[in-house]
């Protein structure tokens, strides 16, 4: 990708000067070298500023797959350093992380599902959905990196953006460019390595200690977590010392959570929670709140900025973390939590029932198997999201799932009977 698409609004020195230091200055071994230096994930720096009141640029810092176990499983300074002095959400639930390649979804956009819900603050995505940066463009400058294409589809509306599969360090050396010579109001970042890390335990073959414990001794998710750790403290670093930091907020957080055997299948739990870190300007010091939801995020980045969320946004704003936020804030719906849980108990539920109707000899067997049919549809799960804009709420949703889990049941044991 040309670099005048990169960075559109840098004079064409400038930008040769940038493509010299994006091709040249981060070559990875280099950046690994300055990370392993004595001292550096522990440098204080960073944590010993003073932060204002307000935020004047907010930045969504994305570690794929980041699992909320993290925290009692690793040591990671600097992260946990945010947490101490932040805010920590310690399960954040999400949409199962299904990728439809085809179909109406894949229309819409490139990325999981999770990733898309996570810049709209809605479940319900359709062509008329808005997105984040829509309220910001054009008037307050925003940037978009990520060091993989797959997210291409939400790359709109942005000032900047930087595409290019590549390692982490790549991507936050083209954020820290970007941050020093614009100042955006607002960047989302996305590195990828950890999850590519994750699928990698999942899908190999070998005997290695590793396969299919990702937090197993010499696990790549763990090294690949303890390099996003020193990266971020790298990013902090140079934030500081452009005078940039005590203006910031960050939410760190993973796009989707991560199995104990690797990768993010939509059927496990785990995959489908992840972590977020508050911390910097504008946020409250050492709290934990156990609970938020995908969809709150852009509330919350909209609340950070002062600004409007977009019209189809239907998540709540993250209010506790807000040390200036003075709205009621609604009772908190653990929605989300309990859809994942429908789609849990409406699988083994599906499946005992067709287990049990291929035994029937029942003269009954044609009745059955439409009624089992028409159960089934009934029942609005992941493989139906692009039907789920048909209900107006998440809690609609929810509300008729257990409805027809409900006939599910009554069905199985009639079944049981006979």
């Amino acid at each position: 990708m040309p670099m005048s698409r990169l960075f559109p609004r840098l004079a064409a020195a400038d930008r040769k000067r940038l493509s010299r230091k994006l091709t040249l200055g981060l070559a990875l071994g280099g950046i690994l070298g300055f990370m392993a230096a004595p001292g550096f994930a522990a440098a204080a720096g960073p944590f010993d500023v003073r932060f204002a009141e307000k935020p004047e640029h907010v930045i969504l810092y994305i570690i794929d797959g980041l699992s909320y176990k993290t925290w009692d499983r690793l040591d990671l300074p600097v992260l946990k350093k945010m947490i101490s002095g932040g805010v920590l959400v310690e399960k954040n639930y999400l949409p199962p992380s299904e990728h439809p390649t085809q179909g109406s979804y894949a229309e819409l956009h490139s990325c999981s599902i999770p990733n898309p819900v996570m810049m709209s603050g809605t479940l319900f995505l359709t062509k008329e959905t808005e997105y984040f940066p829509q309220n910001l463009f054009p008037r307050s400058l925003s940037a978009f990196v990520a060091n993989g294409l797959t997210y291409r589809s939400l790359d709109r509306f942005y000032h900047f953006s930087y595409q290019k599969s590549g390692p982490d360090p790549e991507g936050v050396e083209a954020a820290l460019e970007i941050m020093k010579r614009s100042r955006p109001v607002f960047m989302r970042v996305h590195l990828k390595e950890v999850g590519e890390a994750s699928f990698q335990i999942l899908s190999i073959t070998e005997n290695v200690p590793w396969r299919r414990n990702i937090w197993a001794e010499g696990s790549p998710y763990v090294k690949m977590l303890k390099r996003a750790d020193e990266l971020l403290g790298r990013f902090l670093s140079e934030l500081e010392k452009n005078g940039l930091l005590p203006k910031t907020a960050l939410l760190v957080m993973g796009d989707h959570g991560e199995a104990d055997t690797g990768y993010h299948p939509p059927e496990c739990l785990d995959a489908s929670i992840t972590s977020i870190i508050l911390w910097g300007a504008g946020i409250k010091r050492g709290l934990t709140i156990p609970y938020a939801e995908h969809m709150d995020v852009v509330p919350t980045l909209c609340a950070l900025l002062n600004i409007e969320p977009p019209k189809t946004c239907q998540g709540r704003v993250i209010g506790e973390a807000l040390a200036s936020y003075k709205k009621a804030l609604p009772p908190r719906q653990m929605t989300l939590k309990k859809l994942l849980e429908q789609f849990d108990e409406f699988r083994a539920k599906e499946a005992e029932a067709a287990f049990r109707l291929a035994k029937l000899t029942s003269t009954e067997i044609s009745r059955l198997y439409r009624e089992f049919g028409n159960l089934r549809s009934s029942f609005y799960g992941i493989k139906r999201f692009v039907e789920w804009p048909r209900f107006k709420t998440a809690e609609e949703l929810a509300e008729n799932n257990t409805k027809a889990l409900g006939q599910l049941k009554l069905f199985l044991e009639e079944l049981r009977k006979l």
